[in-house]
């Protein structure tokens, strides 16, 4: 299934939006398309009654959504929403979202070295973020209703509410990188992470070595395992194994593959290895994980 991309607004002269939406009277079923855009998009909502039973599709994460289920997409991670709503007049939910755009946060950064913290949360919404309720809660006292106070208010909440996306111990959502921000190709470090992430993207469907990456970068072994452990929190085995479970991801929602022809163009040498690995990693087998995309309401392959 091919993500279409979203325009947020049809016009190009917005830093950043909020927008509410309230469902309240009637019983509906739902889908959203897959699709993707250029903004950052933070979604948060809102279900005190318990009304709405729904799940989120994030690169190749599945997640339920629950009272202040609040997630942040990268610009380019494809998503959806599907779901069942069983309000009525009295009880109901509602959404949150605020989309922003990369280079008006850029540009307040460079103003504000402050602000540099914003940074690694930018990065890191390549692979989408899972926030805390308690984060959730206070980003909503923040936002909703910010249409009532004056602009110069508004950007005070809006700074304080990155300031705490930033500052909470958010869980990453997708296995890869699907973020269309360039990034700053003059820091050495950077350069490096990302001809590290050029190299595994090239190569994970081969049987690689830590050796394979040192000789292509031209890096010490040790250089590569500090390399890894700093920039992708996670030692470089580890990594290979977890994008090619989520390469494995967008081959199973993406075609028509067999679960075995899968397991080897996705890198694993046997179906019962990656049969393991996948479970441990996305706690379903591969089966289940298309299963669950193949049966959401409203779209199919």
């Amino acid at each position: 299934m091919k993500p279409t991309i979203e325009n947020v607004l049809s016009e190009n002269n917005f830093n950043w939006i909020i927008k509410e939406y309230h469902c309240r009277g009637k019983k509906e079923e739902f889908t959203c398309p897959w699709h993707y855009h250029s903004e950052y998009e933070l979604m948060l909502y809102r279900d005190k009654n318990n009304v709405f039973q729904g799940r989120y599709f994030a690169g190749d994460s599945i997640g339920e959504i629950h009272h202040n289920s609040m997630q942040l997409y990268g610009p380019g991670l494809p998503h959806l929403v599907t779901g069942r709503s069983d309000g009525d007049e009295e009880h109901g939910h509602h959404s949150l979202i605020f989309w922003f755009r990369h280079q008006w946060l850029e540009s307040l950064i460079q103003t504000m070295p402050e602000l540099k913290n914003l940074r690694r949360l930018l990065k890191r919404a390549a692979y989408g973020l899972q926030f805390s309720v308690d984060t959730a809660e206070y980003i909503y006292q923040l936002l909703s209703g910010i249409e009532h106070y004056e602009q110069h208010h508004q950007l005070m909440r809006v700074l304080q509410a990155l300031c705490a996306l930033a500052d909470d111990e958010s869980t990453t959502l997708s296995l890869n990188a699907y973020g269309m921000h360039e990034m700053d190709v003059d820091d050495e470090s950077t350069r490096r992470v990302e001809l590290a992430r050029q190299f595994i993207e090239k190569n994970y469907a081969k049987q690689l070595k830590i050796e394979d990456l040192c000789s292509a970068l031209h890096l010490s072994e040790s250089s590569a395992y500090r390399l890894f452990e700093r920039h992708f929190l996670e030692s470089f085995s580890e990594h290979l194994k977890r994008f090619r479970i989520g390469k494995a991801c967008e081959m199973l929602v993406n075609s028509e593959y067999s679960v075995a022809i899968i397991a080897e163009l996705a890198g694993f040498n046997n179906l019962s290895n990656f049969n393991r690995q996948f479970k441990a990693v996305k706690d379903m087998t591969p089966s289940a994980f298309r299963a669950q995309y193949n049966s959401t309401n409203g779209y199919k392959k």
